[in-house]
């Protein structure tokens, strides 16, 4: 997935240093998010671990992450549109949350794509303070 992307931006002339920072933020959400959910969450469900909800939401904090940070490595522009992309992509992740059956839907999903969402965007504007082009 990485190599693809990095060589679709390559060819647009669009790898810079922020891109280049936002795939593997990206890129290690998305490896945190299933390698926690292919080992870790069954262990603790057979085990009955309780990891504070971790296992139960990793697919809505980690995952967020790895939404954000992919997308904005492959159509991130500028700092208005980002701003806005993140902003899209938080909401989008939250409705997804809420229009799910009401026997799947589950409030610590919800909490978890609202608080990773933040961060990401706090993190985000960290990134584009040092990379972006202001």
């Amino acid at each position: 997935m990485g190599w693809g992307v990095v060589r679709l931006l390559k060819e647009k002339n669009d790898f810079n240093s922020l891109k280049k920072v936002t795939l593997c933020i990206g890129l290690i959400a998305f490896f945190i998010t299933e390698m926690t959910r292919s080992f870790w969450r069954p262990y603790a469900y057979q085990n009955e671990v309780f990891d504070y909800y971790f296992s139960d939401t990793i697919g809505n904090s980690f995952g967020t992450i790895a939404a954000i940070f992919m997308l904005l490595t492959l159509v991130g522009k500028g700092i208005r549109q980002d701003w806005r992309l993140v902003c899209f992509i938080i909401i989008g992740l939250i409705i997804y949350e809420l229009l799910g059956y009401p026997s799947k839907f589950d409030f610590n999903d919800l909490i978890a794509t609202i608080v990773f969402g933040i961060i990401s965007l706090n993190s985000y504007f960290v990134l584009l303070r040092k990379y972006g082009k202001q």
